[in-house]
């Protein structure tokens, strides 16, 4: 079972930092890197153009900018 990522509040929440503590947290993470990925669904594509994001036409270059983002800074200009 994994552990809970927050600690309750109050006093209980800290505990000493231990050599078998540091062992229990060693044995936690090489579980954690010996667990197999989960299986991807044949139906999933990572390189799917239509999920990708697209460039603003509004911020081409050679355009001003739309007054929805203000005037820049004068050192950057």
């Amino acid at each position: 079972m994994a552990a809970p990522l927050l600690a309750p509040p109050g006093p209980d929440s800290f505990k000493k930092f231990t050599r078998e503590s540091l062992v229990v947290l060693e044995q936690r993470i090489t579980e954690e890197k010996n667990k197999k990925p989960p299986k991807q669904d044949s139906s999933y594509r990572d390189d799917d153009d239509e999920n990708k994001p697209k460039p603003n036409s509004d911020l081409e270059a050679g355009k001003s900018l739309p007054y929805i983002y203000g005037d820049p800074p004068k050192g950057m200009v």
